[in-house]
């Protein structure tokens, strides 16, 4: 998700604003929120907050996200950190199989592969510390799409039906995701009501709406029903953290780029620290391309 208010350095220069999402409805969301007023800031809570809705299999306030901001008017530069966390009561030996080797299903299937949610806390970080407009305002379009529902794009329905095996599983998932327990086919309206009212909650409440209060002890009784170990205490002591960005030359580009706990920030420094050592535009495609590759490999 990329989002940016105002003149940016060339070659692209939008008159006003910019935004690029995973889909088309957090992106109008992004538009909505800066026409109410808003500035990127409250954009970027709307945009995240409607692909919590409309994209579950890969965005969603149930896991993490790190948000990298610049702030136009003193060039102020950060990265909010709001990354899911292990609970406290974590065990290495529960993602063990009975061999006494890793089992990877654990870690990506289940309750032991839930981490404390960190998303919840970051929009509300970014909206009371840098936007301009509440809570309400900037999580309305996602609350709106949750409530009256929308129809999945084909990625949507490829996902549910590859995941769908896992999905039968947990009845509350397989009520929420499948039809009559079978991948819901295209034309299919998705309605997540529960996740409404949790979002609203957040709009109105904050960080207490979600990390505390009757939605806390729902969660963990819930994640601990089904195998889990998360606490209450978990879910209170969790909260957002600001970092400092990586910055870097690239060819007389300044580079600044998410830092750890990201890998990809390191990443991308280490992988162009490599190519600019080469005159990319003296190779043909298959050497350049080639060199790429093998940057991107070693990174």
């Amino acid at each position: 998700m990329v989002v940016a208010a105002g003149a940016l350095a060339a070659p692209v220069k939008p008159r006003q604003a910019a935004i690029a999402s995973a889909h088309v409805f957090a992106t109008e969301a992004g538009f909505e929120v800066l026409g109410k007023g808003g500035n990127a800031f409250d954009a970027a809570v709307a945009v995240a907050a409607t692909l919590a809705v409309v994209e579950p299999q890969s965005s969603g306030i149930g896991g993490g996200g790190l948000f990298l901001l610049q702030r136009a008017s003193d060039g102020y530069e950060v990265m909010v950190d709001a990354r899911e966390t292990a609970p406290a009561a974590v065990d290495m030996r529960d993602y063990l199989g009975a061999d006494g080797k890793p089992d990877r299903a654990r870690s990506i299937n289940g309750p032991l592969s839930a981490g404390i949610p960190g998303e919840p806390a970051g929009l509300v970080w970014i909206a009371q510390r840098y936007g301009k407009l509440p809570l309400k305002v900037s999580l309305a379009p996602a609350i709106r799409i949750a409530r009256n529902g929308f129809k999945p794009d084909g990625r949507f329905l490829k996902d549910v039906a590859m995941r769908k095996e896992v999905i039968a599983r947990y009845p509350a998932s397989a009520a929420l995701y499948l039809v009559n327990g079978e991948a819901p086919k295209p034309g299919w309206t998705f309605r997540t009501p529960d996740l409404a009212r949790v979002l609203e909650r957040i709009a109105e409440q904050g960080n207490a709406g979600f990390y505390q209060g009757d939605l806390a002890r729902t969660l963990v009784e819930g994640v601990r029903a089904a195998g889990g170990n998360w606490t209450l205490a978990d879910l209170e002591r969790y909260e957002a953290k600001e970092r400092a960005p990586i910055v870097f030359d690239y060819r007389g580009w300044r580079i600044v780029t998410a830092s750890p706990p990201s890998s990809g920030g390191v990443a991308l420094a280490e992988m162009l620290n490599v190519l600019g050592g080469y005159e990319l535009d003296r190779l043909d495609k298959v050497h350049r391309t080639h060199l790429m590759v093998e940057a991107m490999r070693r990174a």
